[in-house]
């Protein structure tokens, strides 16, 4: 049945992930000249920012934001495979390792492999991480729940079935 409490923690995950992708990673600070901002960090593309304004993009960086796409797409998708839970199961699973990529391509292959090959990022320039980036935690958090209630009601409808 749909309302379940996998479904609400589905959505929960699915709105999150699409909050992800519109919220700005980070900024990328001067630090010889009173951290002045240079480059905005988001889901889409590294934009150039002049006296606190936000210019045009330098760098794509959309694969971000089509994996968080890919994620969100993921969890609308389970919450319609209520009468197949052993698929649920798998298909959260599967979303756990997408959210996983996410995360690393995110916080690390940008940052560090991309962003110094271009030399957005050098020892004068370093990168400030958004606080309100932690809500990439939620999904992750709300699709382990989702398991968890999932497998719940498999051991019930389990135990139902062997009583008859």
């Amino acid at each position: 049945m749909i309302q379940r409490i996998q479904t609400v923690l589905l959505a929960v995950a699915a709105i999150a992930s699409v909050a992800v992708v519109f919220i700005p990673i980070g900024t990328i600070v001067d630090t010889l000249h009173n951290n002045v901002a240079l480059y905005e960090y988001g889901a889409f593309s590294l934009k150039e920012c002049q006296d606190g304004i936000v210019g045009n993009g330098v760098l794509s960086t959309v694969y971000v934001a089509l994996i968080w796409i890919a994620s969100a797409i993921l969890s609308v998708v389970t919450i319609f495979m209520y009468k197949n839970r052993q698929r649920q199961i798998r298909m959260n699973n599967v979303n756990m390792v997408v959210m996983l990529a996410a995360i690393v391509v995110m916080l690390y292959v940008y940052p560090n492999l991309v962003f110094e090959a271009g030399e957005y990022v050098t020892p004068n320039f370093i990168l400030n991480f958004n606080y309100w980036i932690a809500i990439s935690l939620i999904p992750a958090i709300s699709i382990y729940f989702a398991n968890t209630a999932i497998k719940r009601d498999e051991k019930k409808v389990r135990a139902a079935d062997r009583l008859r």
